[in-house]
């Protein structure tokens, strides 16, 4: 999809590139505040989405060639007073859904809860038998606490983050907090999930593939790019853009899917060779590459997809 330069444009984001309306986008400024952007209408909002879907490496994969769901990002970094690239590199694809690192999640508690100051956090018992107990005081003076005190640390399934592994009482507080805004705060976390929240659905079994360069949908972007723009209806060059973006990635996937006639290895994030994975990632070594991981294609899927995981997240936390 692009060449060995990695800042290069896929067909597809030079193409939502050129469709920029950059009147609009040169009337954003830039502040201080928090977020570090001040928009004053929808039309910068959407011409900043397809600044951000042609992004390259500075957004998540999902993100790229897809102006709709970076204006969804955006919208919800402006909600929370938070940059619009520190909220998309937190952010996931699973299960066909949107979702957000634990972390984020939880810095979007400590901003618009309304409690004072920080959680407390207290362990109790070890083993299958650990909680959590996590308290907040109330920021209205009057000094009430409210408390969520989790299950059984066996008891709470699925555990599909590596983190139940590699930091159990780090992924246990994470469970903690969001399940005490959830009950107490509802409004707060209203529509907004964590990545492993929305893992805990089911979903087909197919693993996630990249999309291919689109076939035939070329003509029909040249012929955008190279007609007059829309600046007095930014809408309608919005949706123009991003219905043009979503048919080429179907178009891609069809492609994949009639070329490979398969879809290979499921990945099982639960399976001993993707917490290996994930913990060499972590580390950044091959921990745990055997001959026979290497041998079986299965193994090395899942090993492959948890290193590659665990490098995002070590990268991340540096």
């Amino acid at each position: 999809m692009t060449s060995g330069n990695a800042l290069a444009l896929s067909d597809t984001e030079r193409r939502i590139a050129e469709r920029i309306d950059t009147t609009a986008a040169n009337a954003l400024a830039v502040s201080d505040q928090a977020g570090g952007l001040s928009f004053v209408s929808m039309a910068q909002i959407m011409e900043f989405a397809k600044m951000m879907s042609v992004g390259g490496i500075a957004i998540p994969k999902h993100l790229r060639a897809n102006p709709g769901s970076c204006m969804a990002v955006t919208l919800q970094a402006v909600e929370w007073r938070m940059s619009p690239y520190a909220v998309a590199n937190k952010s996931y694809s699973v299960n066909d859904r949107l979702a957000y690192e634990s972390q984020l999640v939880q810095a979007v508690i400590l901003q618009r809860a309304p409690i004072k100051g920080r959680f407390r956090v207290e362990y109790l018992g070890e083993g299958d038998k650990r909680k959590c107990k996590v308290t907040a005081v109330l920021n209205d003076g009057s000094g009430e606490t409210v408390e969520y005190t989790s299950p059984e640390f066996g008891r709470i399934t699925p555990k599909n983050s590596p983190l139940w592994k590699s930091d159990p009482d780090q992924q246990q507080f994470y469970y903690s907090g969001r399940a005490l805004c959830r009950r107490h705060f509802p409004d707060v976390l209203l529509g907004v999930y964590a990545k492993d929240e929305i893992e805990d659905a089911p979903n087909s079994g197919a693993p996630v593939r990249e999309a291919a360069p689109a076939k035939g949908i070329s003509a029909r972007l040249d012929a955008l790019a190279a007609g007059p723009k829309a600046t007095s209806e930014p809408v309608d060059d919005f949706v123009s853009v991003a219905t043009d973006a979503a048919e080429a990635g179907a178009e891609a996937d069809r492609t994949v899917e009639h070329d490979e006639g398969s879809v290979g290895p499921v990945i099982d994030e639960e399976s001993p060779a993707y917490t290996l994975g994930y913990e060499g990632g972590m580390r950044g070594i091959r921990k745990g590459l055997t001959a026979d991981v290497k041998a079986d294609p299965t193994l090395l899927a899942n090993y492959e997809a948890g290193f590659a995981l665990g490098v995002e997240h070590a990268q991340r936390e540096d």
